[in-house]
């Protein structure tokens, strides 16, 4: 093959990395994929404080809302050295980090939903407060749980687990914490960190995407 053959396609090359800096290059900008360009994103908005890990860094992958309550109750059991408890944790919603403390919202309580589970897989004893005295049997169907204004002392637990959600530019930093309710003493505490692509997601409650906006 001639010489000549191979001169538009060096020149072509050259070009671009030339001008790639400069984002002048169509044929580079055409062959970064939406995953980049997403991921570029969020690094802006975040000013730079966003560092996806590995994978992320060329794919997302479908990572669900239980997954990452499962980190943090890893984390939370981390954090007690392996020591069981001796007594249940209660769970309570998670809420939004502002003067009342008593917005929760379908993120926060699809967060304490999650703990539920994650929490007894990791043999931390839990305690389900909605649980009621009495099985009420009706026509659309037979019910357990319920919510009052408080709970009756034979009712309250001694450890509660609780959470705050702090909105930033690239998602929502979500801090949970053990306590105990008598000597206020925190137990155990974790930190992670949600990316908004995960809050918006088509998998995602649509409640969740409307009180992120």
């Amino acid at each position: 093959m001639k010489l000549w053959a191979f001169l538009p396609l060096v020149a072509c090359l050259s070009g671009c990395q030339l001008f790639n800096a400069q984002d002048n290059c169509q044929f580079c900008q055409s062959a970064e994929s939406n995953e980049q360009k997403e991921l570029r994103q969020l690094q802006k908005l975040s000013g730079g404080n966003y560092l996806p890990d590995a994978t992320t860094a060329q794919f997302r992958p479908n990572k669900p809302l239980a997954d990452y309550a499962g980190e943090l109750a890893v984390q939370l059991f981390g954090a007690m050295h392996y020591k069981a408890l001796q007594q249940p944790v209660a769970i309570t919603s998670f809420v939004q980090f502002d003067a009342s403390l008593a917005q929760a919202g379908a993120l926060g309580n699809q967060l304490a939903e999650h703990m539920f589970v994650k929490l007894q897989q990791l043999g931390i004893p839990v305690t389900e407060v909605k649980l009621g005295r009495q099985i009420r049997v009706t026509a659309s169907g037979d019910f357990v749980l319920n919510r009052g204004d408080y709970l009756d002392e034979v009712q309250q637990p001694e450890l509660v687990l609780a959470g705050t959600m702090l909105r930033d530019n690239a998602g929502m930093v979500i801090n949970a914490r053990i306590m105990n309710l008598q000597t206020k003493a925190v137990l155990s505490s974790a930190q992670i960190h949600i990316p908004n692509f995960v809050l918006t997601t088509k998998h995602s409650s649509e409640h969740v995407k409307a009180r992120l906006d």
